[in-house]
């Protein structure tokens, strides 16, 4: 590819019919990836569902591959947002943020549909080329955790503690839209919240979290 068409692909900023053109290609990506998967994905499909030429999408994307990079790399980004700006909102204490930040996981993985799935795979197979943004992703979740306990005075596990919390969340919130109806959220939710209780907690912590009505009802403390 040439610099000169490098370039080309990249200079839609500005341009409203340019940058409509790339999200449509995009939008039609992200149904193809979560139906096909990677070697499913091609970019005659992707030309069929967003109803464009092909000379049109080599204006923008140089594969199909390129195209799911910047779909996976988007959806991180949406999800590293979303608890940004969970734990951006004031709350008397760190534990109150967990019933937001757990739905509102869920809810944005389920909003995606099958993509959810298809994201979730790829970045656990090694043999994916996505695969390599799994570890950056979750060591960056880590850090919002760690920084936001942080920010309300408590004292952060240690890292494998928070790597093993996020690893296990990432992998309910497969479960919950592989396999679940959406009327399961709460049961998944108990099980999310119980993983944070032992994974965030000192003694006095899980003292404070049990405690309270959220999570006294999720661990089935109360009649």
């Amino acid at each position: 590819m040439s610099e000169r068409a490098a370039q080309r692909r990249g200079s839609v900023a500005g341009n409203s019919k340019a940058e409509a053109t790339r999200a449509r290609i995009l939008a039609a990506g992200r149904t193809v990836y979560g139906e096909q998967g990677m070697h499913g994905t091609t970019v005659q499909r992707i030309l069929k569902v967003a109803g464009i030429s092909r000379p049109t999408f080599y204006k923008y994307f140089a594969s199909a591959p390129e195209v799911i990079d910047e779909i996976v790399q988007s959806c991180n980004t949406e999800v590293e947002g979303l608890f940004l700006k969970v734990f951006a909102q004031p709350q008397s204490a760190f534990y109150d943020y967990l019933p937001v930040a757990l739905s509102g996981y869920l809810n944005w993985g389920r909003s995606l549909g099958p993509l959810m799935i298809a994201r979730f795979r790829e970045l656990h197979d090694v043999s994916s080329p996505v695969s390599r943004y799994r570890d950056a992703h979750n060591e960056r979740i880590v850090m919002i955790l760690h920084e936001a306990m942080q920010a309300h005075g408590r004292t952060p596990p240690d890292s494998l503690a928070l790597k093993t919390l996020v690893q296990g969340i990432e992998h309910l919130g497969y479960q919950f839209c592989a396999e679940a109806e959406h009327t399961d959220m709460p049961r998944y939710i108990t099980v999310m919240a119980r993983l944070c209780v032992s994974m965030l907690g000192q003694r006095e912590d899980w003292e404070a979290m049990l405690a309270s009505p959220f999570f006294s009802r999720l661990m089935a403390l109360e009649g």
